[in-house]
Formats: structure tokens, sequence, C-alpha cells
């Protein structure tokens, strides 16, 4: 590639981390801020009771995975993580995503958001070696860089 491409698909990139990493972060303060809707959420889709305590765990670790993400430390954990999580929620809400207009009164057409919003996060994740705007990358170039010490004669 051409160092200009490198640099669109690197903006690209960010763009897209970023974008996910906020769509992410909302999902973890609403378990944070209204554990009764992640409790009602984990009853009505993964037939699960949990506990307000759980609700707060759960808020905790994806706010962790989302801010990895957002800022792009470990990029093949937390990018692999965020995919699996919204895996599992497009998973668990095919119903609504095969009714997308309520005709079987159990979805509307905001659910299919999850679609494109699934393959955005499994773009980034076969695209982690090129998003070169994150931590990971940050850290990469500070260590490939010759040392002071190094350079006296």
């Amino acid at each position: 590639m051409f160092p200009a491409t490198d640099k669109q698909t690197a903006v690209a990139l960010l763009i897209l981390r970023f974008s996910l990493g906020i769509f992410l972060l909302q999902w973890s303060i609403e378990k944070l801020i209204l554990p009764s809707a992640t409790i009602r959420i984990a009853q009505g889709f993964y037939s699960v009771s949990l506990p307000v305590a759980g609700s707060y765990a759960l808020g905790i670790a994806e706010l962790i995975l989302s801010l990895a993400l957002l800022f792009g430390a470990y990029r093949t954990i937390s990018y692999g993580l965020s995919l699996l999580v919204h895996t599992v929620t497009v998973l668990v809400s095919l119903r609504q995503l095969f009714d997308p207009f309520g005709l079987a009164k159990v979805g509307n057409h905001l659910w299919i958001a999850t679609w494109p919003t699934w393959g955005a996060f499994a773009a980034l994740f076969l695209m982690r070696s090129s998003d070169a705007y994150t931590i990971d990358g940050w850290l990469q170039s500070r260590s490939a860089r010759p040392s002071p010490a190094s350079r006296a004669p």
C-alpha cells in the first residue's frame, strides 16, 4: 500500500474504533446507572436472573472493555471480546431481527442496526494490525525507536 493509503486506512479505523467504543461505552454505563434495566434485559433475552451486584460487575467489566477498545489497548483481546459481546447480543435477539417490522409483535426496525454494527466489529477485528492510532501502536513505535543510550558514541 502507498503511504497515503496507509494513513487513510489508519484514520478510517480510528473513526470506526472510536464510534464502536462509544457504542459499547453507552451500554456499560447503562449497566452501572440503571441496573434494573440490565436485570430486565438479562431475564428477557438470556433467561437469567441477575442480581443488582451482577449488573454492576458486568458494567465494570464492559466499561474496562469499552475503554480498551476506545483507546486501542490490547487490540487482539479487546477487539475480539467486543466482537464476541456483540455477537452474543445478535444471537439472543434473532427473533427481533427476523421481524423488523413487528408483524409478529416481537421487534421493530431499529433492531436491524445490530447487523451493520456486528459487521463493523468484525471488520475492526480483522484489520486490527492496521489500526495505527492506538495505544498499542504508540507503544510499538516507541519501542522501535533507538534509545538515547544506543545513539551515544
